[in-house]
């Protein structure tokens, strides 16, 4: 080092004495694997200062330019100190730009010598200390193509290297993706992934958190920073100081792995790896073929991911964006016919109308002269949302009253099945759905073999995926009919504990709170207003922990999943309503004259 500082002083005090040299800048640049092969940047200083010496140029210190960690097929704009030697070129504050090696400027041929033609319009030439070109000859810039080409080969060779050895690793089950994931660690001697037991448990509550009680990100990352639980780096860099906050980008990297179900595929996903996107667009994966499963320890069961992902989903779709009013049941309630989802709307109670909250959901209507087509039925009607309140009442009964579940609501409840026809509803049941698992693999090979477009997959899929539901939801109400005397007390003894946690708020609620309740019992309302009811598919955790309407102040440990339960409930009929309506404000319809 003082060596390499008595040069650089030496030819510093020389600086009167150049006024007519050549005045040179100087480049160095070594990405992290090539400080140990010989390239560091001390040693490309050392020599290219011995260079400008003997060459009796003229140099300045600040135009020595470093750059450590930096890839040589980056662009200009993306190395800092590359982009201010530029900036200087073009100001004409030196003459030469001196690097060590050709490649230690740039490792792709299109950029060098876009680079070179560059700085030769700012009227700079350029030199490599260790390769003899002259940039201005034909000869020259013949040689320049072919030295970057080779520079250019070499770094696909490394790269060809180092993923033909991770992919051969990856084989033999070892871990290459570098960090291991919160709650893994690497061994040592195998290169497999270890589990971490105090950073598995954290794993498992935020789990549990997002399909128990359907916490969004947001809520997560709050809960987590409250309760002061340790982050990835705290755990994992002891001798690192770090404001140990987690992020909600964090938390969806934990949500969105499947390496916690005990399986990992190496180069499933194209990459950068976007959380929740990448697991969801088909468009994300690579071909089966290239994919490489690595077994795992597992931390939680394939179906619990499975929840987890529907959940994010869901919470992406109930998110609030720029809506102006809350709604107990945007973004819940569905169509009967059409099965189409039905939007929130807003209108204004009459004058002197106190008992009427204006909102209301409905469908996209269609004139007759409307340009385009939909799959919306004809009618997709505008039902009020104070016809709908027998939903929140229903709810309410079965928490005070578990046992309303299994015993019918007469004042509710709008139809029954018929239980001798159950079985064989299943068994047919069955059959439908493996039909349209068999269209759905039809329609993918298709749109793999370009036998369809992307818009005429994407209507099928929708399609499927709406046939599909309608099944789950009659499967689920079916096997309610069978569900066996132990479940029946565990579901009672659940929902008698949720109770007691919100038992208070249930009378006195405000609508805020009341929606939140609505979104944490309720998954989906499926709407026949010509008949004037609902189907409605309940969900009770087996434990209710929200904070957002601060319900208790413990966490469950038990391992239970939520349970589900369909009702077909009858909602208030537009004659009731009005007969309602003139009942509570008979001004409303008649002159004051006329009241006695």
């Amino acid at each position: 080092m003082n060596s390499l500082n008595s040069v650089v002083k030496r030819i510093m005090k020389m600086e009167t004495e150049t006024k007519n040299k050549i005045r040179v800048a100087l480049y160095l640049r070594v990405s992290t694997g090539e400080q140990i092969s010989g390239y560091g940047l001390e040693v490309q200083k050392e020599k290219l200062l011995a260079f400008v010496q003997s060459q009796d140029y003229s140099l300045e210190e600040k135009h020595i330019y470093s750059e450590e960690g930096f890839s040589g097929t980056l662009p200009v704009d993306s190395r800092p100190q590359l982009k201010q030697l530029f900036t200087d070129a073009q100001n004409k504050e030196f003459d030469v730009v001196l690097v060590y090696r050709l490649d230690r400027f740039f490792r792709k041929t299109t950029l060098l010598l876009g680079a070179i033609e560059l700085l030769g319009n700012y009227n700079v030439g350029f030199r490599s200390t260790t390769e003899a070109f002259d940039t201005t000859s034909s000869t020259g810039k013949f040689m320049t193509t072919l030295l970057g080409a080779v520079a250019e080969m070499e770094r696909e060779t490394i790269r060809e290297r180092t993923s033909n050895g991770k992919l051969c690793a990856a084989k033999a089950g070892k871990w290459v993706t570098g960090v291991p994931p919160f709650g893994f660690k690497v061994d040592k001697k195998t290169k497999k992934l270890l589990l971490v037991p105090e950073e598995v448990k954290i794993v498992q509550k935020l789990f549990k958190w997002l399909i128990d009680e359907r916490l969004s990100l947001n809520e997560l990352e709050r809960r987590m920073n409250q309760m002061k639980i340790p982050t990835p780096y705290f755990t994992k860099v002891k001798k690192r100081t770090t404001n140990n906050y987690w992020y909600k980008r964090t938390i969806g990297r934990i949500l969105t792995n499947e390496v916690y179900t005990g399986v990992f595929y190496y180069r499933k996903y194209k990459r950068p790896f976007n959380n929740l996107t990448s697991i969801t667009d088909k468009n994300k994966l690579r071909p089966k073929e290239d994919w490489v499963q690595i077994e795992t320890p597992v931390v939680i069961s394939p179906e619990t991911f499975e929840l987890a992902k529907q959940q994010l989903m869901r919470n992406r779709e109930f998110s609030k964006r720029n809506q102006k009013r809350e709604y107990l049941y945007s973004k819940l309630i569905y169509c009967g016919k059409c099965n189409y989802k039905m939007f929130s709307g807003f209108q204004p109670p009459r004058k002197n109308w106190e008992h009427g909250n204006g909102r209301y959901y409905h469908g996209i209507y269609r004139k007759d002269d409307a340009v385009g087509t939909t799959k919306r039925c004809e009618w997709c009607p505008q039902y009020s949302e104070a016809r709908l309140e027998p939903i929140w009442y229903c709810l309410k009964e079965i928490l005070k009253n578990p046992q309303n579940m299994f015993h019918p609501l007469k004042q509710y409840i709008y139809k029954t099945e018929n239980p001798k026809l159950t079985k064989i509803r299943l068994t047919e049941i069955e059959t439908e759905s493996s039909s349209i698992s068999e269209k759905r693999d039809r329609a993918n090979e298709l749109y793999v073999n370009g036998q369809i477009s992307k818009k005429q997959y994407e209507m099928y899929v929708s399609q499927y995926k709406n046939d599909e539901q309608k099944l789950k939801d009659e499967t689920i109400h079916l096997h309610q009919l069978s569900t066996t005397k132990k479940e029946k007390e565990e579901r009672e003894v659940s929902l008698k504990k949720v109770y007691e946690q919100i038992k208070n708020r249930l009378e006195n609620v405000s609508y805020e709170e009341k929606q939140k309740i609505v979104f944490l019992f309720i998954e989906r309302i499926t709407l026949y207003a010509k008949e004037d009811y609902v189907n409605v598919v309940f969900r009770f955790p087996s434990y209710t922990k929200t904070t957002n309407i601060s319900l208790v102040n413990g966490v469950s440990q038990e391992q239970k999943e939520s349970f589900p339960l369909i009702l077909d409930l009858k909602t208030i009929s537009e004659t009731e309503r009005r007969q309602q309506i003139i009942k509570l404000n008979p001004l409303m319809y008649f002159p004051k004259t006329f009241v006695l």
